[in-house]
C-alpha cells in the first residue's frame, strides 16, 4: 500500500511540475487566479512564448488587451499591459527584450492572431496606453487591468 501511495504521489507531483513548467497552462492559471470572477470569465488566447517572455491576448466583460509576461524564479508575472504596441518588435526591444527575442515573439504573435476573429482583435487593440505592472500587483490577486479604457 505504501508503494502505491508513493507512486501516486510521485505521479501527482510530476504532473503538477509539468503543468507549472508549461506556459500554455501556467500563464492562464496565473491570470485567472488574479482576474477571473464568477460573473466575469477571463478568456486568454493566444499565448506566444519566446525564452522568458510571453505575450498573451485577454478578453473579459467586453474589454481586452495584450499582456507582456516575464518568467522569473516566482513563475510568470505580468510585466505590462498594452494594446497593439506589443505587436511591434522594435517596441519589445525598447522594453528590454533582445533583438532576436523581440523579432521572434512579434512574429509568433502575428501568426497566432492570424486565425482569430475580428472582434477579438478589436478588443486586443482597444487597450489604450501602457500600464506597467509591479511585483505587488502581480501577487496581490486583484490589481492590474481594471484601469484599461472603458
Amino acid at each position: 500500500m505504501k508503494k502505491i501511495i508513493a507512486i501516486l504521489a510521485g505521479v501527482l507531483l510530476a504532473s503538477m511540475a509539468s503543468a507549472a513548467d508549461d506556459p500554455q497552462q501556467a500563464i492562464p492559471a496565473r491570470l485567472k487566479v488574479m482576474f477571473e470572477r464568477p460573473d466575469k470569465p477571463l478568456d486568454i488566447a493566444p499565448i506566444v512564448v519566446q525564452a522568458d517572455w510571453a505575450i498573451v491576448g485577454w478578453r473579459q466583460d467586453g474589454h481586452g488587451g495584450r499582456a507582456l509576461m516575464k518568467k522569473t524564479h516566482h513563475g510568470w508575472s505580468i510585466y505590462l499591459c498594452s494594446g497593439d504596441s506589443l505587436k511591434d518588435a522594435a517596441t519589445l526591444e525598447t522594453i528590454g527584450l533582445s533583438a532576436d527575442d523581440a523579432a521572434v515573439l512579434a512574429a509568433k504573435l502575428k501568426d497566432a492572431e492570424t486565425g482569430l476573429d475580428s472582434s477579438a482583435l478589436a478588443l486586443f487593440s482597444s487597450f489604450e496606453g501602457t500600464v506597467m505592472m509591479n511585483e505587488a500587483s502581480n501577487g496581490a490577486g486583484h490589481a492590474g487591468h481594471e484601469g484599461h479604457a472603458q
